[in-house]
């Protein structure tokens, strides 16, 4: 059993040193350099995926050595990953302990940031199909770490790149990342603003530039310089706008099209103004040197683009130094041939020669916030100089044709003196001419108002009708109603008195038992007249209510009752008119229809508007067809949680498809002329509307059912 465990102790112990020994290299970072600590080697790679990877235990010594900083070109083979890791070891001193430090991780795809372990950060989505990947890894803000001095710390990195990367594999790096302090930081946030505000201000100066030179183009048209500068302002004008783009664009796809764009764009501006300084001196466009500068320019873009190391740092200055030696040399033959502000274009090719030489002194010489400053306002001036002394001297070209058009502008203003007068004479006549216009314009609209005020008056009176109409049609209804109780009232009296003759007489006989069947007999009467009284009264009260005047104010009604109401007073009204009209009533509401705030009166002037026109369109049809045809009206009512919604259907012969739309409209009516006022739908329509509801109609009349559907919605508040 010792040996055993011995044995198992020993096996240990050489695992132990055998795992201590295979594992990876620790970096150690004891100062912080100037521009920062780039963590360019030390780093380990894998293809695979593995959420372990994160966790400083695995050990990761057996993985391929990367670094990250270098081109995608360096390292083919990640062009087919889909999901890899970046490990590295490292330690810091105490005096980068001690400091604020800041950690800045930029690539051209998505990530996830592990410090020790620790989720840090994550930079767009990772996904295995390009699809669905957000690449949004570049110019992202830094993160801020602790880190402990002497121990070791593990950054490990879950990465995939964007495709379209590799379009460009020598402008990209694997991945980036450095160590900062916050003054560092600082010097980049004044190096980055200010590079977004001076390529801001180029991309607005070549705007302008473009706009005046057009316009300078328009005025002249025989001068095409100023349209191949215009067209050169505009492609640097495009460039730099990019160029600015670039400093703020996190995701990678749109960062290669703008990246593409900047380079294309300059590079091609660079052309343009050869064309324009061709035409400005004078000079025959040689067509050859044209089509060699073309070439020259589009093999610099395709070897800064897509050919590796310094091939492609090569193809740029390629494309940059065709056209500016081509610039040089015409600029250099116009002053040796004397031409007029040859002067000028020189030197502004001479300032942004001295500016370019100076920023690259800058730039190797000297760090921090204020050279950045330098180095920017020079290179902003590199790119502004040329152009900006060959609008120079357009401007001058045109103020000298300016000045020569004022010239010939006051002699074209003694000639225009002569024909002054005779204007004023036509000015005169016209004046006399317009006095009788406005005349004449005055009378007509005199006429106008009074025809307007005449037509005011008479639509006015045309809505009294439609209201005297209806309250019509409701008082045949009232009085129809009222009939009946009262006739039952005249019969039980006449009963009564006859009862009351026949009971003297039994009293004079003393049939007592006669009397008291006579006397019950009356006190029925008297009962069945009280009844009928009664509902003589609410009759009463109920056509007060209707006769008196709307007062606007909303109540909770019961649109069951005031519908079943309507219904019957319209019903009974057409009956009062002819005798011989009968009809088929349906009714159908809901018993648990909620009550709506409303106006009683005017909803009520709805409902009759609509049940006389059903009852009329039914009673056409009965008056055409024969005795088969059954007349019938149906009324509908229903709820939701917000609105009420009442339909009223009639089997009538319906509504023509060509004039449907038309009957809410004022004044049109189908009923023959003198029978309606074409004001009842119309009134009816404006006062759903000022419910907040809605009114509409359905009426297939060509369809094997003829008929009508009316549909009223109030909403419930």
């Amino acid at each position: 059993m010792k040996k055993n465990s011995l044995r198992c102790f020993w096996s240990f112990l050489l695992a132990a040193a055998a795992f201590s020994q295979s594992r990876a290299q620790v970096i150690d970072y004891r100062a912080m350099p100037k521009d920062g600590i780039t963590l360019d080697t030390g780093w380990r790679f894998s293809s695979a995926d593995n959420p372990a990877f994160r966790l400083p235990r695995f050990n990761d010594a057996t993985w391929d050595t990367i670094r990250p900083t270098n081109y995608l070109s360096a390292y083919p083979r990640l062009k087919n990953l889909k999901i890899g890791w970046l490990r590295l070891h490292f330690r810091v001193s105490d005096t980068l302990a001690a400091q604020t430090l800041l950690l800045t991780v930029e690539h051209c795809g998505a990530s996830e940031i592990y410090l020790d372990g620790r989720l840090l950060q994550r930079h767009g989505k990772l996904n295995t199909g390009p699809a669905t990947l957000d690449a949004t890894g570049l110019n992202m803000p830094p993160d801020g770490i602790r880190l402990l001095p002497g121990q070791e710390h593990l950054l490990a990195i879950r990465f995939a790149m964007h495709p379209r990367a590799f379009w460009y594999p020598n402008t990209y790096e694997v991945l980036f990342a450095r160590i900062t302090g916050t003054l560092k930081y600082h010097d980049y946030l004044v190096y980055q603003t200010t590079r977004t505000f001076l390529y801001g201000s180029l991309f607005f100066v070549f705007l302008l530039l473009s706009l005046l030179h057009i316009a300078f183009y328009g005025y002249n048209r025989a001068q095409r310089a100023n349209l191949f500068f215009a067209v050169y302002a505009m492609f640097m004008m495009v460039g730099f706008l990019a160029v600015k783009l670039i400093a703020d664009v996190q995701d990678a796809a749109l960062a290669i099209l703008v990246y593409t764009v900047a380079n294309s764009f300059t590079l091609i501006g660079g052309v343009w103004i050869v064309y324009a300084l061709y035409v400005l001196f004078n000079f025959r466009i040689n067509k050859m040197i044209v089509i060699l500068l073309w070439t020259i320019v589009f093999t610099g873009l395709i070897m800064g683009l897509f050919l590796p190391g310094r091939l492609s740092i090569w193809g740029f200055i390629l494309g940059t130094v065709g056209p500016a030696v081509t610039q040089l040399w015409i600029t250099g033959k116009a002053l040796k041939q004397k031409k007029r502000g040859a002067g000028i274009i020189a030197v502004g090719f001479a300032l942004c020669i001295l500016a370019a030489v100076a920023a690259f002194g800058v730039m190797s010489q000297a760090a921090g916030s204020s050279a950045s400053i330098i180095q920017m306002t020079l290179l902003f001036l590199t790119f502004l100089a040329p152009g900006l002394g060959i609008s120079m001297y357009l401007a001058r070209e045109f103020a000298l044709d300016s000045q020569l058009l004022q010239e010939k502008l006051v002699q074209v203003e003694s000639l225009s003196a002569q024909s002054l007068r005779q204007e004023q004479e036509k000015q005169q006549l016209l004046a006399t001419q317009n006095e009788t216009l406005e005349k004449l314009v005055a009378e007509r609209t005199a006429q106008l108002n009074y025809s307007l005020g005449h037509l005011q008056a008479t639509q006015n009176q045309l809505i009294q009708a439609e209201k005297m109409a209806s309250l019509g049609e409701l008082t045949a209804g009232i009085a129809h109603e009222i009939q009946n109780p009262l006739n039952f009232v005249n019969n039980f009296s006449e009963v009564s008195r006859e009862l009351v003759d026949e009971l003297k007489e039994e009293i004079e006989k003393a049939e007592w038992n006669i009397v008291s069947e006579i006397a019950d007999d009356i006190g029925t009467n008297l009962e069945k007249i009280a009844h009928h009284g009664k509902r003589a009264d609410n009759i009463v009260k109920g056509m007060l209510q209707h006769s008196r005047a709307s007062s606007g104010q909303k109540e909770a009604t019961d649109m069951n009752a005031l519908t079943d109401e309507y219904l019957l007073l319209s019903y009974h009204g057409l009956r009062s008119k002819d005798q011989s009209f009968n009809t088929e009533l349906v009714t159908d509401f809901d018993p648990a229809l909620p009550e709506a705030d409303v106006v009683p009166q005017d909803i009520g002037r709805v409902l009759l508007n609509v049940f006389n026109n059903a009852f009329q369109a039914v009673q056409e049809r009965a008056g055409r067809e024969n005795r088969d045809f059954k007349p019938r009206v149906t009324v509908v009512t229903s709820g939701t949680t917000d609105a009420i919604e009442i339909r009223v259907t009639d089997n009538g012969p319906g509504i023509p498809e060509q004039v449907r739309h038309k009957i809410f409209q004022p004044f049109f009516t189908t009923k023959p002329t003198g029978q309606g006022t074409g004001l009842g739908l119309s009134l009816s329509y404006d006062i759903v509307a000022a419910h907040n509801g809605k009114m509409e109609v359905l009426s297939p009349a060509d369809g094997p059912e003829p008929g009508t559907t009316f549909i009223i919605k109030l909403p419930l508040k």
